[in-house]
């Protein structure tokens, strides 16, 4: 076999065991992170298992405000698209990142300028943006 063939062959060896290999640190994020987010669903679910809820940034839950009126004052600005409703939520799964309950695959969600950026989410419906606040883990014990 020409030496060329042998130095193709090992570095296409090499990449691939690489490739494979899963860090047990990224691993383990992976599962306090799911754990966070089924922690969080369930205790909202429990609390209201009609909540209208969403999941982004990995294991932030926002809910849709009930006073949206409070937040139609406020004249709350959009900041940028952070993402769109990837999965709909059903018992039978865990909760991922831009997870729903009720929304639409496809629905827009949208970061706000200011103070309360963190604490504010607005979603895209029709013509309208609705206001989803975050719930902290915290705030469920």
């Amino acid at each position: 076999m020409p030496r060329i063939t042998k130095i193709i062959l090992s570095c296409f060896l090499l990449i691939n065991l690489v490739g494979c290999y899963k860090d047990p640190k990224v691993e383990g994020a992976k599962k306090i992170s799911q754990m966070e987010r089924t922690k969080t669903s369930e205790g909202i679910l429990n609390q209201n298992k009609d909540a209208d809820i969403i999941c982004v940034y990995g294991s932030r839950f926002y809910i849709r405000a009930e006073n949206q009126e409070k937040y139609t004052q406020m004249s709350l600005k959009i900041n940028h698209e952070l993402g769109e409703i990837k999965k709909k939520y059903t018992a039978k799964h865990a909760f991922d990142d831009y997870m729903s309950t009720k929304l639409p695959v496809g629905t827009k969600v949208y970061t706000i300028q200011g103070e309360m950026q963190s604490e504010l989410l607005l979603v895209r419906e029709g013509l309208d943006y609705v206001v989803y606040v975050y719930k902290a883990s915290k705030e469920l014990e």
